[in-house]
């Protein structure tokens, strides 16, 4: 069973590690570079000859959908700098890790400390990886803009990456996600003393905890600094109300609500969502976060909805979206009385998303419950 002073320590890491997921911290450039030759060591690579500081994951794509032969940046070298290590390490220190962590878990004086760590981890890991999902949508827009006939004319000069613009950026690219996953190593090297086993990750670690987005090639490697802009929700996904929810210092930004990216308009002018705007988007995603932006209250009023069932639980309401009689869209809500009554006396009114499966209000009103029909009914006292 570990002691007490690991147990502490794993806390710190978790912590440590978590916050360098979302931080908006500009990057510490020296110490990034520094890293980049070390992992380029580590490989058995030379150092690159050029390090590219960019704004952002999108300024670096551009440059490197406008590179040519002449500017000798190489192959890219992500296999060797960032896979190898990774799994060479992973490969001894997986089940060792998860030793620390069942240990972690089995103290109750401990018990709830560990597991506040580790939920703030995985919220910061939802956010991470929203990041990552918008960011190589958004370079695959970029990178997609050559021809096909200018790939093939690319492919005959040496000195190119071999990233073309069908890859995914995500395949020649290191992410901050991917940076930081191998935190959890360097609490090895700390407290078991594993060091010479982590010794490749050295220099990926100075880059994890200064900088952000790093395409690494053998001339040339890209990174990237840090979003200046960072908001989410209590379940860390991309979200905001005002403004963009996430914006890099290169001046890309994304508009997101709830963890769906949506376009600025929504977010800057809600107030152009209409019933038609919403039935002209075929998205089923999008088109029910135009509601919730709008409110489901407010599309209710808006007289396109129907009332499907009304009983002493509440009202159904009903939206069906279709194309030449055949239905490509539903959208259900149940309005409720809080059964609990405000300081004033009055009671508040909720309108709840359902699935459009349910056929009435108090089938509605129990699936928020989690529960059946018959089961709803059989409560003695509701809320």
């Amino acid at each position: 069973m570990l002691d007490v002073t690991p147990l502490a320590a794993l806390e710190e890491h978790l912590q440590r590690w978590t916050a360098l997921r979302t931080t908006c911290a500009p990057a510490d450039r020296d110490t990034a570079d520094e890293g980049i030759r070390l992992a380029y060591q580590a490989a058995g690579l030379s150092a690159p000859a050029r390090i590219i500081w960019c704004g952002g994951p999108i300024e670096i794509a551009q440059q490197l959908a406008a590179a040519t032969a002449r500017d000798h940046i190489g192959s890219n070298v992500k296999a060797q700098v960032f896979d190898a290590p990774q799994q060479q390490v992973g490969m001894f220190a997986e089940i060792f890790w998860k030793e620390i962590i069942v240990a972690a878990s089995d103290l109750a004086s401990k018990r709830d400390v560990i597991n506040t760590a580790r939920n703030s981890l995985e919220r910061a890991t939802q956010t991470s990886r929203e990041i990552t999902r918008a960011v190589r949508n958004a370079t695959q827009d970029i990178l997609s803009h050559l021809s096909i006939r200018t790939r093939h004319v690319v492919q005959r000069w040496r000195g190119l990456p071999r990233m073309l613009p069908s890859q995914n950026f995500s395949d020649i690219a290191i992410d901050p996600n991917e940076l930081a996953s191998l935190g959890v190593y360097e609490y090895l090297r700390d407290i078991a003393d594993w060091r010479d086993q982590t010794q490749p990750l050295l220099g990926l670690w100075a880059i994890a905890k200064s900088a952000s987005w790093v395409v690494p090639h053998e001339h040339v490697c890209w990174i990237a600094e840090r979003p200046d802009t960072l908001v989410t929700d209590v379940r860390g996904r991309l979200h905001c109300a005002g403004g963009p929810a996430l914006r890099y210092r290169d001046g890309w930004s994304v508009h997101a609500w709830k963890g769906v990216e949506v376009p600025d308009w929504m977010i800057t002018h809600p107030e152009w969502i209409t019933p038609f705007k919403i039935s002209d988007t075929i998205e089923p995603v999008l088109r029910n976060t135009m509601i919730d932006i709008m409110t489901p209250e407010r599309f209710i009023t808006t007289g396109v909805v129907a009332c499907v069932s009304k009983d002493e639980t509440g009202v159904l309401w009903r939206k069906f979206w279709g194309h030449r009689g055949v239905t490509i869209g539903t959208w259900s809500a149940v309005e409720v009385v809080n059964g609990t009554p405000e300081s004033d006396g009055s009671h508040k009114r909720y309108v709840l998303t359902v699935p459009p499966h349910v056929r009435t209000a108090q089938e509605a009103v129990a699936w928020t419950y989690g529960l059946s029909a018959k089961q709803y009914s059989q409560l003695v006292l509701r809320t």
